[in-house]
């Protein structure tokens, strides 16, 4: 299977945003069963109970966020080379399937891209699957009108609104190179062109040229192999 390691990757680092999205996604859940504009209802809730649920959600909170953070910081240097791998994979099997269209006939390069975009989109949208789940507790506490409230609900909802404005920019991020989120896509793409046109202009580079070589050298030399044992599976028959 070519890409091994692409697969794990993918597979580990979805696992596990996933797996954190699905928590903050629960903490919503939590959220939304409290009473309609945080009114205690006295023959279901007390105000003592409905702080004591806002709180135990807001530190819940803060833990997750952290958790977040923390798995930034472990793969953020595995992000950042993946990503970087990539994109000069894009950009190098782009200028092979013009430069080598004649030549690399069998190998269906085009399926390369595609591969790798889906692995580089399954990243960027669980990110920003988090952070959307993440911040939807902003608008729950900003709809809530706090005037008439209990002053310990009150308390409550201002320290949530302070813990995360303060945990806003703990992201997902490469390394702090840059941010994982759908904004990361338009950023990908002027850098693919500017890649691109650089490679084009560098073709003659010896560099550049030996790269080609190689690569169609090691085209030749895995048809060839492939040739003679289709040859010898035919004449086994």
């Amino acid at each position: 299977m070519p890409f091994v390691l692409d697969y794990v990757v993918i597979i580990t680092v979805c696992f596990y945003l996933s797996n954190i999205g699905c928590r903050f996604q629960t903490l919503n859940d939590f959220w939304t069963c409290l009473p309609h504009g945080m009114v205690s209802v006295p023959s279901e809730w007390t105000d003592s109970e409905l702080v004591m649920l806002m709180e135990s959600i807001r530190l819940l909170h803060a833990e997750l966020t952290q958790l977040f953070k923390i798995f930034s910081s472990s793969f953020g240097t595995l992000l950042l080379v993946f990503f970087v791998c990539c994109i000069i994979d894009i950009i190098y099997v782009i200028y092979l399937m013009i430069k080598l269209e004649n030549v690399i006939k069998h190998v269906p390069l085009h399926m390369l891209n595609i591969q790798i975009v889906v692995f580089l989109m399954s990243v960027i949208l669980a990110a920003s699957w988090i952070n959307e789940k993440k911040m939807k507790m902003v608008s729950y506490l900003r709809l809530t009108p706090i005037s008439k409230l209990p002053v310990e609900v009150k308390l409550q909802i201002k320290m949530f609104l302070y813990q995360i404005t303060m945990l806003e920019s703990d992201g997902i991020s490469a390394f702090g190179f840059f941010n994982i989120n759908l904004n990361l896509v338009v950023s990908m793409a002027m850098l693919l062109m500017t890649g691109f046109s650089t490679i084009v202009q560098m073709k003659n580079h010896p560099i550049i040229l030996a790269l080609v070589n190689n690569t169609h050298m090691y085209h030749s030399i895995w048809e060839n192999v492939y040739a003679s044992n289709y040859s010898k599976n035919v004449t086994s028959r």
